[in-house]
């Protein structure tokens, strides 16, 4: 079982790309062509914050989405930028799931941090009741994706008491140069070789 998103309150760069999209909830016109698969994510946000708006009898700043998500998690939701990150892989092997669920739980974060501030807790009552009284759908923190063809490559080190999985980033820093060492041990760690990553538990 893997994490359904990663939740994020620190600024992020936006880049423009075939990909990504700015909701305006306006009616676009014939010359605008999105991917189908970011055409059906828009669509899916843009009946949530319908939903939202009906309930809660206010409007809602409409997000920018980026498909642009590998790896294990399927969505994150970064609530300063208003901005919603999804995995294309995820979604194409898992479809009708991941539009009904996984898009509806990124936007329940949006709009649990807009309506009740930033000291709530990330999946806490008001997040959850968004997402069963508003959207009516499952309070799931969890997917239970296959992420075997989307997960990520990461590197296995040794230091003197065990062995550790390195980042792809942190591994290229390695091989140029960055030292790292076991907070256990205090030994510097050696690269072993790559191995891909299983699923991790939430």
């Amino acid at each position: 079982m893997a994490a359904v998103c990663g939740f994020f309150l620190c600024l992020t760069d936006l880049r423009i790309s075939p990909y990504s999209t700015m909701i305006t909830g306006q009616t676009q016109g014939a010359d605008r062509q999105l991917p189908n698969d970011l055409h059906q994510i828009e669509q899916r946000v843009l009946e949530l914050y319908q939903e939202a708006e009906t309930f809660f009898q206010q409007s809602f700043k409409k997000p920018y989405i980026r498909l642009d998500l590998t790896g294990e998690t399927a969505g994150q939701a970064w609530i300063d930028k208003r901005q919603l990150r999804f995995n294309k892989a995820l979604l194409q092997e898992n479809r009708e799931h991941f539009i009904q669920q996984t898009v509806a739980h990124e936007v329940a974060h949006l709009l649990a941090y807009e309506l009740f501030g930033r000291k709530i807790r990330a999946h806490g009552r008001e997040w959850q009741g968004i997402m069963t009284r508003v959207f009516r759908v499952p309070a799931d923190r969890c997917h239970r994706y296959d992420t075997g063809r989307s997960s990520r490559k990461q590197w296995l080190y040794q230091c003197q008491c065990k062995t550790i999985h390195l980042s792809t980033i942190r591994h290229n820093r390695s091989q140029r140069g960055t030292v790292y060492l076991c907070t256990a041990c205090k030994g510097p760690l050696k690269f072993l070789g790559n191995v891909q990553t299983a699923a991790q538990n939430c």
